[in-house]
């Protein structure tokens, strides 16, 4: 064995070129969120069975799925990486790297962070170390740590290194979390130039348009890149939630409803960023009176089987929403008292169900149970904590609106004009909350107000 240089400069051991080169490609795939991104990955292994990075990477790929059966090939991948480092040689890096996905494995994700950020110390044209960073510090909620993680390495990147529109893409998300929206905008369309493919720069660009309330923009936007996502593997289904809320936000439910049936869903669905996807966009077209038929079924059979894997707690409170929402009480019953277990454990994500999952739990249950009051009771005091579920903004969006939903229906005024000044003073565009408002105003019965906030509304669907 010896160590090959690849196009970032990193030093990655292989049995001959064409398997680094076949790492590279690998990881560009990925970038690129392609559905051939794990034939590349078997592509490396026949060059080089032995490459202990392609097995970091394997452990990587299963990780992302965040399911019991993936996890047991992330597990099996550091256990073969294991056995190849004790019987030859390894690169530092590569060893920083074992390190980071055992620490992962073992529910450990600040462990992960701290071990990817010293690669990237010396290595800042580590590409899956980069990702992997903003990618946990995603599900931990930490905007401004995922901003200025990119920020420490995007001296080294330039437009003739390989991949740079992924990055440049990735950094317009993290300054869009941050509540950077002109850089990030500006960011996410340059990446979108550079690559009309580049989904995650496309996505992120469509976050900036979501959050300044620019749905007109925003759904032509999309629909425009569509045509080139031909290769992309299911996060195009939540590219096409995010227009599916620009539809939602213009009031044109029907299409909404139609973008759901024919773009969001899909027949291989079971991946939890879809069962979240199409649990948060039915949520609020049935908030907004919208009969979403027997489409609560599906995610709810689906998410039957996820309920005491607790991978992720952004990821749980979908899937307890999704059987609340069938009808399914006892299994969500149960399905929270398997979460309070989950509390118990050394683990990052049991740490974040203990502080904000069980409670938005305990809100789902109560409003299922006619007693909104209690829902309010959950919510409020661990509001500005949601973020800690991870998840963007637009995603935590829907417990925002869960929280003033149930103030509204149970008379909590004070609560609910809290929370509505505060997203009015935050997103003054924005069409939902000058039409809770104008609830909460003829609820009162301040009828001027009301008329003058429900006016206000409707002019922002019409623009």
């Amino acid at each position: 064995m010896t160590t090959y240089v690849d196009g970032w400069g990193n030093d990655w051991t292989a049995a001959s070129g064409e398997a680094a080169a076949g790492l590279q490609e690998t990881i560009l795939n990925y970038l690129g969120m392609s559905v051939e991104t794990g034939d590349r990955l078997k592509d490396t292994f026949g060059h080089d069975p032995a490459m202990p990075m392609a097995h970091v990477l394997k452990g990587y790929f299963g990780k992302f799925f965040a399911t019991e059966k993936m996890e047991a090939m992330a597990v099996g991948a550091l256990a073969d990486v294991r056995r190849i480092a004790s019987e030859g040689s390894v690169t530092p890096q590569e060893n920083l790297h074992i390190d980071a996905l055992a620490a992962w494995i073992r529910g450990d994700m600040e462990g992960a962070i701290a071990l990817w950020e010293r690669i990237l110390l010396d290595h800042p044209l580590d590409v899956m170390a980069a990702k992997l960073v903003q990618y946990c510090q995603f599900y931990l909620g930490d905007g401004p740590a995922m901003r200025n993680s990119l920020a420490r390495v995007m001296y080294a990147w330039n437009e003739e290194v390989p991949g740079y529109g992924f990055i440049l893409g990735s950094y317009a998300f993290a300054l869009e979390e941050s509540g950077v929206y002109d850089r990030a905008e500006a960011a996410g369309r340059r990446a979108v130039e550079i690559n009309p493919a580049d989904i995650w720069a496309a996505h992120a660009t469509a976050h900036v348009l979501e959050m300044q309330c620019r749905s007109a923009e925003g759904e032509s936007f999309m629909a425009a890149l569509e045509p080139h996502w031909g290769k992309i593997h299911n996060f195009k289904h939540h590219a096409q939630w995010h227009r599916a809320l620009f539809m939602l936000d213009m009031g044109r439910y029907q299409d909404c409803l139609a973008q759901y049936d024919a773009k969001v869903w899909t027949e291989v669905a079971g991946d939890y960023l879809d069962i979240s996807n199409g649990v948060a966009l039915l949520w609020r077209l049935q908030e907004e009176g919208i009969d979403v038929g027997d489409r609560w079924r599906l995610l709810a059979d689906l998410s039957a089987e996820r309920t005491e894997e607790h991978k992720l707690a952004f990821a749980d409170a979908h899937f307890l929403a999704a059987l609340l929402n069938a009808g399914e009480r006892e299994q969500a019953e149960e399905m929270r008292a398997s979460m309070e277990r989950y509390t118990h454990k050394k683990e990052t994500q049991a740490r974040v169900t203990k502080q904000v999952g069980l409670a938005i739990a305990d809100a789902f249950l109560a409003i299922d149970a006619g007693k909104p009051g209690d829902a309010v009771d959950k919510l409020y005091p661990v509001r500005d904590r949601v973020r800690l579920l991870g998840g963007s903004h637009a995603q935590r969006d829907f417990f925002d609106r869960l929280l003033v939903r149930a103030a509204l229906s149970a008379g909590r005024h004070a609560e609910a004009r809290h929370v509505l000044s505060e997203r009015l003073e935050n997103r003054p565009n924005a069409r939902w909350n000058w039409s809770r408002l104008a609830n909460l105003e003829a609820s009162e019965s301040n009828a001027a107000a009301a008329a003058q906030a429900q006016a206000r509304a409707d002019a922002l669907m019409a623009a």
